[in-house]
Parts: C-alpha cells; structure tokens; sequence
C-alpha cells in the first residue's frame, strides 16, 4: 500500500483491537515531573544532560504519550550540535520519533489512555522532542503501532521509515527497474530497500563489506562496497546497464558522482545536502529529487501496513537505556552501524 493510497482510502475508526489492548494490569503513572535529556548548550555527545522537567499536559487535540523507546539518527545529532537548521534555542531537547502508551488525551483528540502507539514530529521547529519519560504532540503525527513489533523495535521505525517512504513516492519505481542506494545498511536504508523490493524495484545496495550479507537479506540483489570507489560505474557493470535510479542517503558529493550513470530521463532523490557537479541532471534529463520528512499518521499507517504484511522488518543495531544517550549519538556519528540504535525510555 502507498503512502498515496493511504491518503486517499476513506477513513475508518480506530478499534481497540487496532490500536493496542490496555493490560488491565496497567495504570497511567500519576507524576507531576518527569525525565528529559535537555540541551543548554549545543556541543557534543555530553551536552544532553538527564533532567527533571514538570510532566507536559495535553493541549487541543494533543496527546501525552508515556515513552518506552525512542530512536537515534543522524538528524538528532545534527540538532544536538547545532539546532539553528532546526530553527529552536536553548534549552531543548532531541528526538523525533517515539513508541509508548496513550497516558492522557484532550476529549477532541480520539485517543483513550493505555492505547499503544508510534509517533513522529517535526525536525525543524520542535524544542521539546522525544528524548523524555512524557511527550505531547499532536493527535494527528501518532498512529496505532504494529502489534507485532516490541517498544523498541516500534521505535526504530518511524523517521527512517517515513522518509524511506516519501523518498520512494517521489521516484516512483516501476517493477524491474534498477535503484542504487547509497548507504543502504543505515536506519534509512535498510528500509528502503526492502520497500523499494516490495514495489517490484531491483537493488544495487552500496555500504561497508561487512554489511554484505544483511543486504542481501533485506533483497539486494547486487552489493558493492562502498569503500572500493566507482560505486556507481561498477554498479552499471554489475547489472548491464545504465541506473534507472539512484537514491542517496549518505551526501559528500555522492549523488553529483552518480548521475553520469543514470540513463536518460531517470530519476534521482537525495534526504541529505546536494553538492558537486548536478550539471548531468540537466544534460540527461534526470528528474532529481530532494527530500526532507513530512510526518504524518498516514505515512504511519503505510509502515504498520507493510510490517503487518510481511515485506518490512526493523533493523536494530544496539539498544541502550536513555542515560545512556551520548554512547548513542557516538555510534550513530560513527557512520559504523546497521539499521537503528534505540535508547530504552520505560518498560
């Protein structure tokens, strides 16, 4: 199912059995103050200081969500940096995506205490985000999360999930076609290349040599390694022809390095900067693509339809406790891991 499909179906109420049975040993912690990670200052791994914080309540259709698990990315740690592309100012706190229990909900907001959801907030504009015990967002960026997932493989999904999606939804592959992925073993690229192979997309999946063996399980049906150079040119050798498309998820000029392979009137999309020469875009009429994540509940419910039909698992590289957040952004900034590293909230 698309994300365009999603948006389009007509909407249909939420049963309790979709949204996650309420234990009826659980009860709606009862605190007036909670735990954050809070920035005071931008700077490295060990400006995110755990502090207390007075428990968030939940404004016109908002709701509080009790956080089990959030997931890392590379945007948190940007932001942890340097947040002024993110357009908020001291104190803050990182983190876009989320897994938890409903703890309250405004009457207008459709939402009961206890239900289970995954959510997913804005990257730009957000000061307060999910590195924290309580978070309250909108009603409408949380969505029923996949029964079948735990917390915390529910939290590696949203971010790179969605933007996995929206990248995919811009290029359009059509069945047979081939995709270059570039930094395909990350949080986003592991999803996208069991999307893309879901879409009826072949994958040519460049990452570390030692990643070899989780893409080809994911469906890559070429893999390069991405430290021998030329990844693109060995990549029309590998399959016989020029790309239909190339997807870059990794930056550093890498996009502007593939384009000379991509056949006349392909498609390329980027989700970091664009640097380099782009000057083949125009000579061969490549449609190029440049993506930054819109969350929403329907780009939610597409990833719950696609784990619920078997053509997408989490791919989770380590699971830390939140204390433990600046070992995360480490790793993370490492550029050395598989699929997504989870700090465990609660639960």
């Amino acid at each position: 199912m698309t994300l365009a499909g999603v948006a389009a179906a007509a909407p249909q109420k939420l049963t309790a059995a979709s949204r996650g049975r309420v234990p009826a040993s659980w009860r709606m912690p009862e605190s007036s103050v909670m735990r954050a990670l809070v920035i005071q200052q931008p700077g490295g791994p060990e400006a995110m200081r755990l502090q207390q914080l007075p428990a968030p309540p939940a404004g016109p259709n908002q709701v509080v969500v009790a956080v089990e698990a959030v997931g890392v990315n590379p945007v948190d740690a940007g932001n942890r940096a340097d947040p002024s592309w993110a357009g908020v100012n001291p104190p803050y706190v990182v983190g876009y995506e989320l897994a938890g229990r409903i703890q309250a909900a405004d009457d207008e907001a459709g939402w009961r205490p206890g239900e289970l959801v995954w959510g997913l907030v804005p990257v730009r504009g957000t000061r307060w985000g999910t590195y924290a015990e309580l978070v309250t967002l909108d009603a409408a960026l949380v969505a029923p999360r996949p029964p079948s997932l735990s917390a915390v493989q529910a939290a590696s999904l949203p971010l790179a999930g969605a933007t996995a999606v929206q990248l995919l939804d811009r290029l359009e592959p059509r069945p047979g076609e081939w995709v270059l992925v570039h930094g395909a073993a990350g949080g986003v690229g592991s999803v996208f290349v069991q999307l893309a192979r879901a879409r009826g997309a072949r994958v040519a999946a460049s990452a570390s040599a030692q990643r070899q063996t989780l893409l080809r399980q994911l469906g890559a049906e070429v893999f390069l390694d991405r430290h021998a150079g030329d990844v693109a040119v060995r990549a029309c050798r590998a399959i016989g022809q020029e790309l239909d498309m190339v997807a870059d998820l990794v930056g550093y000029g890498t996009l502007a390095a593939s384009l000379p392979m991509v056949r006349e009137g392909g498609r390329a999309g980027s989700i970091v900067e664009l640097a380099g020469d782009l000057e083949p875009a125009v000579d061969r009429n490549i449609t190029l693509h440049g993506v930054l994540l819109r969350p929403s509940q329907q780009v939610l419910k597409v990833l719950a339809a696609a784990v619920a039909d078997g053509v997408l698992r989490p791919v989770v590289d380590q699971v830390l406790d939140l204390a433990d957040a600046a070992v995360a952004h480490r790793r993370v900034e490492s550029r050395h891991g598989q699929g997504k590293v989870v700090l465990r909230v609660a639960g």
